[in-house]
């Protein structure tokens, strides 16, 4: 694996295209980079990939279990992308101009969305090896990089979220839409809460859409599998999972941060709104929750 190359984030882009090749109309996301994004040569490929990794986990829990494992990673990570890019919709008509995805990973909302270059600035920001590594992605791929795209690298062990976006070039005298999709299990709770105190300074109408996952407490016997076996997948990888939220608490701590609107999106919520009535039997498990945070 190329340095700077994050498996977690080729697996996310992998699961995306994955929905459109596997799942059944209508979709819930579309992302039509994300094969090229996640290393793929083509649908083939794709399919070859996701065969393997089903008899892998296939080995070790049956077929059955498997099959459901894997269909559960692709709703959790097409489902948290349409509730955030929903949210986004809405601040943008509302007025927002700057979007600012956290943890970019291969994200490719720039890519996807043309009409808004003249309109939406868009940072991704990321640890700058992961950063260069998909930069070359993209040089080899042959993909142009967005005029309003800027790509900005910021080691959070060197300096600050406000600081590393002063110094990449992202004013802050205007709200802006964050997103933190995937990202605050691999971080410590002390790290998470400090972002989320930067993000409440920025001024009424700033907003940040983001995941996290909850104690295993909270959860029924099956999804206390479902997160055994991811938080397992992540520590074999290298990317260890090492913070957890209760809804309720996390809440109390964001409005006492300041980011004083706070809308908890459970997986519930999500299987009613976006997942009701499908055929395929797509649902997301309730290990990963997303909430929707603003300054008013």
């Amino acid at each position: 694996m190329e340095a700077g190359a994050s498996l977690t984030a080729i697996g996310a882009a992998r699961m995306r295209a994955a929905h459109l090749l596997l799942d059944d109309d209508p979709k819930i996301f579309r992302d039509d980079f994300a094969l090229r994004f996640g290393g793929c040569e083509s649908e083939a490929s794709l399919r070859e990939d996701t065969s393997t990794g089903l008899a892998e986990i296939a080995a070790k829990v049956g077929p059955e279990i498997a099959q459901r494992v894997l269909q559960a990673g692709r709703a959790v990570m097409i489902m948290r992308s349409r509730y955030t890019e929903d949210a986004l919709s809405q601040a943008i008509a509302n007025g927002i101009t700057r979007y600012v995805i956290l943890g970019a990973g291969l994200d490719s909302f720039a890519w996807r969305h043309p009409q808004l270059a003249s309109r939406v600035e868009v940072f991704e920001v990321d640890h700058p090896s992961s950063q260069r590594w998909k930069r070359r992605l993209l040089q080899e791929l042959g993909i142009d990089e967005p005029p309003n795209l800027t790509f900005l690298p910021i080691d959070f062990e060197k300096q600050t979220l406000l600081d590393g976006l002063r110094d990449g070039g992202c004013p802050l005298d205007k709200p802006a839409f964050f997103s933190w999709l995937g990202v605050t299990q691999y971080l410590t709770r002390e790290t998470v809460l400090d972002t989320f105190k930067q993000v409440a300074t920025l001024g009424s109408g700033t907003e940040i859409s983001f995941t996290f996952v909850v104690p295993q407490n909270l959860l029924a016997r099956d999804d206390q599998r479902s997160l055994a076996m991811a938080a397992g997948a992540a520590a074999a990888r290298g990317e260890p999972w090492l913070t957890f939220f209760e809804p309720d608490e996390l809440t109390s701590q964001l409005q006492k941060l300041g980011l004083t609107r706070v809308e908890h999106f459970s997986p519930g919520e999500a299987n009613i709104r976006y997942f009701a009535g499908r055929g395929d039997g797509l649902h997301v498990p309730g290990v990963e929750h997303v909430m929707l945070a603003r300054v008013d």
